[in-house]
């Protein structure tokens, strides 16, 4: 088959419309008509266009995906999951997902570490909290088992404590209390809370 017409479409310029032998075919980025050096006159093969085809819908993966990091930084089951519920076909994205994992996109000991320093120091919360959002996020246990145990949970729920002593009375049963929903629905561990208060 040969490629008769290659023109700019109307309302995308950075897009092309390929015609082969007389007929609309596809439309492609200009990225993609310049990387496999498309031109009209081409004697294309079906293996050959089918493989521009493959790397143009995964060119489109990969935008999407970035426009997902550029909000945050996910860990690598939470892109996967966002992307496979869009639409996209599983085995390009987990092709694009090997690639982004290959050149340091994306890094689940990275994604952790930062969830795990801001909810230590930016908006602090226990350990059970930080295992149930990390294990949805389908980061592997030894990892959170590693970066849990740099984790200082007594000391966290101490300054909590002194950050709201003045103002609530720590005597006055129902104030306790209160203090302590507070700090279990924090995800804080139970026995250290409990511990911690009744000091």
């Amino acid at each position: 088959m040969k490629i008769s017409k290659i023109e700019p479409q109307k309302k995308n310029k950075q897009r092309c419309s390929i015609f082969i032998d007389g007929e609309f075919r596809v439309g492609l980025t200009k990225e993609i008509v310049i990387r496999y050096n498309l031109h009209e006159g081409l004697e294309i093969t079906d293996q050959e266009f089918d493989e521009i085809l493959h790397q143009a819908e995964k060119g489109k993966i990969a935008n999407r995906a970035f426009k997902i990091l550029h909000y945050r930084e996910r860990s690598v089951d939470e892109l996967r999951a966002r992307l496979i519920r869009i639409g996209f076909d599983d085995q390009l994205v987990d092709e694009l997902i090997d690639e982004l994992i290959a050149d340091k996109t994306l890094d689940d000991e990275r994604f952790a570490n930062a969830f795990v320093n801001d909810y230590t120091n930016l908006k602090p919360k226990g350990n059970r909290f930080i295992l149930s959002e990390l294990n949805k996020k389908g980061i592997a246990k030894e990892i959170i088992a590693r970066l849990l145990s740099t984790r200082d949970e007594r000391k966290m729920i101490r300054q909590y404590v002194e950050k709201k002593a003045s103002s609530l009375d720590i005597n006055n049963r129902k104030e306790r209390q209160r203090l302590v929903r507070r700090l279990l629905t924090r995800g804080f561990t139970p026995d250290l809370v409990y511990e911690i208060i009744k000091e």
